[in-house]
């Protein structure tokens, strides 16, 4: 007779392996030989974008990715970036620490949409693909303590749509003084459609992975990290220092300061929905926007604040209140 745990454990290993089949057919193990010898797993595994990562670069001199590696092995990792402060925080040693993270990662959009249109510069990896290296890796098991996931910023809105909030998009929408980047920007099909950022949408998005990470590392704190504060709500303001020297301002910037600030929300409904928890660095970050006295940003080879670093990314002390951010919600 079967009993309702074995039958309850049976379902779950049937939504598991439809969910992440992807992830279940690369793994080199079996869910059975799995469960006899379960992987260890790493205290601290780290799933984002650039804004996690935030390598030394500038995407323009310097490339983001090392010529010389391949896969994830190849996106660069700032050596102040929130991952590496977090995991001096939690005392974890470097190779206790699964990150990968990597510029223009998403949660799930890709280079081509649905009707066959391949979209330029589209070329990241997605959440279900770093999340199955941390699973060939054996990153997810009993030890896993804090399993941290930052993305969305590159995805398309709605899903399948071609336009992203990329970075030639965001510069172009940082220049153009003549049409500006409000609301008008959504209509003409120059950026991504606010409406359709909804907690349940991104949810979504990302269930999948978070019932595998649930089922192989039982005992982990699933963490949600949110983006840092570009400008407070209701700005029309986007700002950009060149150099140390240009301060430059798009004085009509709506639709990006609401994309951030949609995104926050969407993230903070999505966590709730798929039952783990969410970190809210708009929160740890207040005050110190793009066009505050103070930004906790990186500006375009800004010797001021951080010369080696992507713009509009943060700055060492912003990773430094992201880092802490999330650590309060993980140090006990």
């Amino acid at each position: 007779m079967t009993s309702s745990w074995t039958t309850g454990r049976a379902v779950l290993r049937l939504r598991l392996g439809a969910a992440v089949g992807v992830l279940a057919a690369a793994v080199s193990v079996s869910t059975a030989d799995a469960e006899t010898a379960p992987a260890p797993g790493r205290a601290l595994v780290v799933l984002g974008d650039s804004y996690t990562a935030n390598p030394p670069c500038d995407a323009v001199l310097v490339k983001c990715a090392d010529e010389n590696s391949t896969g994830l092995q190849a996106c660069l990792h700032g050596p102040t970036s929130w991952p590496v402060q977090l995991s001096g925080l939690m005392g974890i040693a470097a190779d206790d620490l699964e990150n990968n993270s990597c510029s223009s990662a998403t949660i799930d959009t890709g280079p081509v949409t649905s009707t066959g249109e391949k979209v330029p510069g589209r070329d990241g990896y997605t959440l279900t693909q770093e999340a199955l290296q941390a699973a060939r890796d054996g990153s997810f098991g009993p030890r896993t303590q804090v399993v941290a996931i930052q993305l969305g910023f590159n995805d398309a809105w709605p899903k399948d749509s071609a336009v992203t909030a990329d970075a030639t998009r965001v510069f172009t929408c940082v220049f153009n003084i003549l049409e500006g980047c409000d609301e008008n920007a959504v209509a003409e099909g120059r950026w991504p459609t606010l409406d359709a950022i909804t907690g349940a949408a991104y949810a979504d998005r990302m269930r999948k992975v978070v019932e595998y990470v649930k089922y192989y590392a039982p005992n982990a704190k699933i963490e949600l990290v949110g983006y840092p504060e570009v400008a407070p709500e209701g700005a029309a303001d986007w700002c950009f220092d060149i150099f140390g020297l240009v301060h430059w301002v798009q004085p009509r910037a709506r639709a990006m300061v609401e994309f951030w600030n949609r995104l926050q929300v969407a993230e903070r409904d999505a966590a709730r929905m798929l039952q783990i928890d969410f970190v809210d660095v708009q929160q740890a970050t207040a005050g110190h926007g793009l066009c505050s006295a103070d930004p906790w940003f990186n500006g375009f080879l800004d010797p001021q604040i951080n010369l080696a670093g992507l713009p509009f990314h943060p700055s060492p002390r912003g990773d430094a209140a992201v880092a802490a951010a999330v650590y309060s919600h993980v140090a006990h």
